[in-house]
This record gives C-alpha cells, structure tokens and sequence, in this order.
C-alpha cells in the first residue's frame, strides 16, 4: 500500500455522516438496523419483547430445565414441546414442520450456546436450529443456525433466512468435524454481532456469516425439523461490539504499516519491535512466498529495493532469502537484518505480544493460501490474526479454509456498495485508502451498522488523522504508530 496525505476535500454524498467535534460526544458507531418484521396473519397482532438496554455481559437467558416447567415468557408456537428429566424436548413428525418455541428479546449483540441432543430423526438430513432473530409469533421472516444430526455433510451446518414468502435462503454451510448423530450431547455457540455471526461446535469455529439481516425487534428461538431434539443448558449472554470496531469514546486503533517504517526497515523484526514498544494495537505486514513455498514477508515482487539481492521473491529459495541483508538500504546501524519467515514473525508476536494484519500480497492459489494458514495455526496464532488481501479470490480461499481466520478488503477505490461485498465475501474490516474513504464518508455508517470495521491507509500526518478520528473510522494503518499512540493520548 502506498502512503496518502488524505485530501480535505470529501465529496458530495447524499446521506452524509454526521461529524462529531469530539471524542465523547461521538454517536455510537454501532447502532440497531430498524427493518418491517412480519407479525402475523390478519389483526391478531403480538408484540414483540422491547428491545433490552445494552449490558455486556448481561446473562439474558439461562434455563437447565431442572425444575420441571418451561421458563416464564417461552412460547410455544407449534409442534410439541415438553419438560422432562431436566431437558426441554421438542418434536416434529416430518420434514414440512419446522416447529419452533420462541423467547428472550432482541439483541444486538449476543451469544447463543445450548447443548442439543437428537433422540431420535426421519433421516440425517433433519435438524435442530437456534433462531437468532424470530419474532415471538413465530412469523417470518427469521434467522437461524441449523444444525443437522448428519452434521458431517457439506451443509450439515448452515446460517439460513425463512423468508417472508416462507422460501429458504441459505446464505452459508460447512460440515462438522463430528457427526451429531443421535444420542450424542453437542454443545453449540452462536456468536452474533449485527448482521455477522459465528458458530461453535464443541468449542471449536466452524462457520461465519456477514449476511444476516436484524430486525431490531425479534428475539431467539428453538426450533425442530423432523426429529425429536433435546435441549439443556440453553444461555444467552450479551456481548460487546466485535473487539473490531471501535467503542464508542474509544480511540482508533493504531495499525503499524510493515511494522515502525518510518524508523526501521519495512517488514522487519526491528520494525516490528519499535511498533510494539511504541503502543501499536496490531502490525501490519505483507507476505508472499519463495520459490520453494515458505511464506517470507516482504512487501514488492522483488527484493531489489529492500535487500541486497536482486530477483522476484518467487524465483528465490528460503535458503537464499535467508542470506540477504533487509536492512543496510535503510541505515548503516540495521546492517545484518533479516527478512523474516512468517512463522518467524508469527513467533516473535506470540512470545513477545501483538496482534498481527496480515496482508497477503498478490494473487495466491488455494495452496498457497493453504500454506499460510497451516503456518498461523502451528503458530498458534488465529485469535491474534487478521487476514486482509487486494485479492477477492484469496480472501475466499482463506474463508473456506479458515473460517475462524477475520478478513479484511483492502481497496484503492470504493466498491459502488460495501456492504454488499462484505455480506458476500464474510468480512470484519473493510479497508479503504483513505482518499477512498474521504470521497464518500457516508459509507462509514452504513458499514457499521451492519457490524464491519473500517481500518484505513496510509496516513502519517495529524491532519489526516483528525480527518479520520471525526469520520469514527475503528483504526489507522501508518507508518508512524508512536507519534499517532500519542495523538491518541492527547485527544482524551
């Protein structure tokens, strides 16, 4: 990415995002979307639970059945649902009925977990399901997590809508690495933050979504297709934002391009080092791999401007790579650097402490893709990483390969609709230059209120900062993370 004065110029649009003049009074940057939810047929009209104050934190529903009765406000809507031996037993006789109980109230941001049973199913195509958005009727349209009992298949985990015209829209699957079979306790977790959600199986991430569509009134739900299904332990807590975006009053998070490199060779442990020391939230590097498929992080084709050597990164051995010297182009003092690996850096993050944007640069195939990943994981590394890429292709490698893995979009030039491309592609962050951004700010609300962070580049001046800061943008890619840490600081 290259380095950007942004212009102070920024556009006609038509809805423009209200400017804050300060820090605390900022409007929250997440906020509920407010959609038509159908209530039913004809006059006969319920209303749904008014939405909760927000409380992260807040343990909103916890039912382990123990007493015999169904929790006070559980509606059950049709199919039979009974209490018996400390678990809630719900039935459906076939495939047409998706039988459902509804409770709770809507959430913006919430975590769903129940252990569910199948006792018995018509074939292993049939399901259990968390309603994640449902009205109390049961009306659609709704959103639910489905899980089948031959949850091994391709779709035996899926995010899907019933729409208003009772059709499925099934937005995202993937198989199990268990099957749930019958007689078999899983413990699921849905994790939902706006329109995005992220679901557990037996603690383990499975699959994402960025396409769910919030109602702002709905609440959860339980629901069998086929098959009789016990439920336990059933719990809902209130979650923060995604740690992505920013929290209202925050500061912008401080992302250091290719590490300190206004003070240190670019993609360096040394610069790395600097980054950290100075107080970045994350570091940014750039990776691609050598001719003999380690994945090595430099940021040009060549190592021509950054090291002694000369060639495309591609046409070089690790072993070679290894030999040049990163740093002397920068200053005398740095002679001797090395080019990291990326499990070297990986490494030295984990040991050491950081969180890690990583760009992989440039077109990758699947198994290059693959490459990185397997590098992350036996680092240890997918809590503390963030995948971003130019490269529409690569960012879907990466989706099917690591769904756990957030991902990022980074643009020179602004998509005609962000939010669709990120619902499509799965992202946490949409990532724009910031003269991008400075063209058409009005995208930052819009992008927020379907739960995606902006982080921005390239930006090394106050003024581009305060710009930024104004706009509520979640972070800043620089070349200069101390002097931005401090700016930081003083704008409390």
């Amino acid at each position: 990415m290259m380095t950007l004065n942004p212009p102070t110029g920024r556009g006609n649009t038509p809805a423009p995002v209200p400017r804050a003049t300060g820090r605390r009074r900022r409007t929250p940057a997440v906020v509920a979307l407010l959609l038509a939810v159908a209530a039913g047929a004809g006059s006969a009209v319920t209303a749904e639970p008014a939405p909760a104050a927000a409380e992260p934190g807040r343990v909103h529903v916890s039912a382990n059945f123990d007493n015999g009765a169904l929790p006070a406000g559980w509606r059950a809507v049709d199919g039979t649902w009974r209490v018996q031996n400390g678990r809630l037993y719900g039935t459906s006789a076939s495939s047409s009925q998706n039988n459902k109980i509804t409770f709770g109230a809507y959430l913006e941001h919430f975590r769903f977990e129940a252990t569910v049973r199948f006792e018995s199913v018509t074939a292993s195509t049939r399901w259990a399901a968390l309603g994640l958005d449902v009205p109390a009727t049961g009306a659609t349209p709704w959103w639910i997590a489905t899980m089948r009992s031959g949850s091994t298949a391709a779709n035996g985990l899926e995010f899907a809508e019933r729409t208003t015209g009772n059709a499925w829209n099934v937005t995202n699957t993937a198989a199990a690495p268990t099957a749930a079979g019958t007689g078999r306790d899983v413990r699921v977790a849905i994790e939902v933050y706006g329109s995005q959600a992220r679901w557990s199986f037996d603690g383990r991430e499975i699959l994402r979504t960025g396409s769910l569509r919030r109602s702002g009134t709905a609440g959860q739900a339980l629901f069998v297709n086929g098959a009789t299904v016990s439920f336990d332990d059933v719990r809902i807590t209130e979650l923060a934002p995604s740690p992505l975006l920013r929290r209202p009053g925050g500061p912008v998070a401080v992302i250091a391009h290719r590490g300190a490199s206004a003070a240190a060779p670019e993609n360096t442990l040394v610069a790395q080092d600097l980054a950290r020391r100075g107080g970045a939230d994350w570091i940014e590097n750039d990776v691609q791999p050598s001719s003999d498929g380690v994945p090595f992080v430099l940021h040009d084709s060549t190592v021509d401007r950054t090291t002694d050597g000369t060639g495309a990164i591609r046409s070089l051995t690790s072993t070679r790579l290894k030999t040049l010297d990163a740093g002397s182009w920068f200053a005398p003092q740095f002679a001797g650097t090395r080019m990291p690996t990326l499990a070297e850096q990986l490494a030295d993050l984990r040991t050491k402490g950081g969180r890690l944007v990583l760009e992989i640069k440039g077109a990758h195939s699947r198994a290059e893709v693959s490459r990185i990943v397997q590098v992350v994981r036996e680092q240890q590394m997918t809590e503390r990483v963030l995948v971003q890429s130019f490269e529409v292709d690569v960012l879907r490698y990466t989706r099917e390969l690591a769904p756990e893995l957030p991902l990022g979009l980074l643009r020179s030039t602004l998509d005609a609709d962000p939010v669709a491309i990120s619902a499509s592609l799965g992202l946490a962050t949409y990532n724009p230059s910031s003269a991008a951004l400075l063209s058409r700010p009005a995208i930052v609300g819009n992008l927020h209120r379907a739960g995606i962070a902006l982080m921005v580049w390239t930006v090394d001046t106050p003024t581009g900062w305060r710009q930024l800061d104004d706009l509520g943008v979640d972070g800043i890619i620089t070349n200069r993370p101390a002097e931005l840490v401090t700016w930081n600081a003083g704008q409390n």
